[in-house]
């Protein structure tokens, strides 16, 4: 029988809004029959937003590609997509539910990499890109892959996705906070960066990577 006693510890104090106590809390009320709305996700969707409808166009004929060659395929898809999703099947064949490459399809990382070039104007190669299932996971393999021992340090900004503090705490790393400037539209200081720098430095620890969001 596995007790908490018997968990890593890190896990134990790593603390994250998306499932902390607090939407715990929400989610009796909700049960209560109060109408919560939830701010600590970005969820567009249950506040009536409505989705891009390219993108879900694009995947029902991905999962289904038999529609492709449904004879009424034009009255219910605009032509474009019909184009784009069959050029896809092209270069997924096996469809969107089958493993791909650990880095993900290289297809759509070389797109990545062209998109870029174009927008930053830094070269970019697909060889250099890992696609993830989400932020979180990208997160987490970026940190872990920087963490050498306890006293190396990353500077996250305050305020911050609690994202960061938790991974951070979980690995078993340090955090190294430095505070945004309110006064100046939530902006990097760069007089507040370098005390923040200092005094982890003072107290041993080794910032390594620092989060700029």
């Amino acid at each position: 029988m596995i007790s908490i006693n018997d968990l890593n510890p890190h896990l134990l104090t790593a603390e994250y809004a998306v499932r902390g106590p607090i939407v715990i809390r929400a989610q009796e009320l909700e049960k209560q029959g109060k109408k919560i709305i939830y701010c600590n996700i970005g969820n567009p969707q249950a506040l009536q937003q409505k989705p891009l409808s390219y993108i879900r166009q694009i995947l029902s004929l991905m999962e289904n590609p038999e529609l492709l060659n449904h004879p009424q395929l034009s009255t219910v898809f605009p032509q474009d997509i019909i184009e784009k999703a069959g050029k896809l099947h092209q270069l997924m064949p096996h469809g969107t539910g089958a493993y791909t490459q650990s880095a993900g399809t290289p297809f759509i990382r070389q797109a990545v990499a062209e998109f870029i070039n174009k927008r930053d104007g830094i070269p970019a190669s697909e060889g250099n890109i890992i696609l993830t299932d989400g932020a979180s996971k990208g997160v987490s393999a970026v940190l872990t892959a920087l963490l050498k021992k306890p006293t190396d340090g990353f500077m996250i900004p305050i305020p911050q996705y609690p994202l960061y503090s938790a991974t951070i705490e979980l690995i078993g790393g340090s955090q190294v906070g430095y505070y945004l400037d309110e006064e100046n539209s939530w902006q990097l200081n760069e007089e507040i960066l370098t005390k923040s720098l200092s005094d982890a430095k003072s107290k041993g620890i080794n910032p390594v990577a620092i989060v700029v969001i």
